[in-house]
């Protein structure tokens, strides 16, 4: 991926570090590597009861990996359309632009997503952005749990970040004056 500030890569190198670090448990369970398991939960316990507790651990990381990447999109593409409103200030009447510069500014804060998302749906590929959608009722079924709504299709932490990911580089490309694009492919500032 060429987006070389990507919000998402932090979230998305540290599930992976988890995911290793639940495949050494599980190795180290499975060997029965007792000093390693000295003072953790696994102590004493069966290897049936030691994986359905990393089986449970696991579905948990990646469900809270799915909050974390869809939170910190979501904030990006937030702050994109805030940023946008300099465009915006020098208009004319300056003193009317600056105001509605203003008010866009506060009040993108409290659009839904998905209307926001419909903003890009010229520049951004309508696949991504139906996944992109997809993904938020994922988002939304794991912070909420509602029992009475049925479970979405399930995303997995790879997904989303790929969805992401792409959405914020093709918005990042379309919305990146020529100037600056080239500036940054030099390996200056934006």
């Amino acid at each position: 991926m060429s987006f070389t500030n990507n919000p998402l890569e932090p979230i998305h190198d540290a599930f992976t570090v988890a995911n290793d670090c639940f495949k050494v448990a599980r190795r180290t369970i499975a060997r029965q590597h007792g000093e390693l398991l000295e003072r953790t939960q696994f102590v004493g316990a069966t290897l049936e009861e030691a994986t359905s507790a990393l089986d449970s651990a696991v579905e948990q990381a990646s469900d809270l990996v799915i909050l974390a990447l869809f939170a910190t999109f979501e904030r990006w593409v937030i702050e994109h359309l805030q940023d946008a409103k300099q465009l915006i200030s020098v208009g004319y009447p300056a003193s009317y632009s600056a105001k509605l510069a203003s008010k866009f500014e506060d009040a993108v804060e409290w659009w839904r997503i998905e209307e926001i998302l419909g903003l890009f749906e010229v520049e951004v590929d309508e696949q991504l952005i139906m996944r992109a959608k997809q993904i938020k009722k994922y988002r939304d079924w794991i912070a909420h749990r509602n029992a009475r709504k049925p479970t979405p299709p399930k995303a997995t932490p790879e997904v989303a970040f790929e969805v992401l990911t792409d959405i914020i580089e093709q918005i990042h490309t379309t919305h990146t004056r020529p100037a600056e694009a080239e500036a940054e492919r030099m390996g200056g500032p934006n």
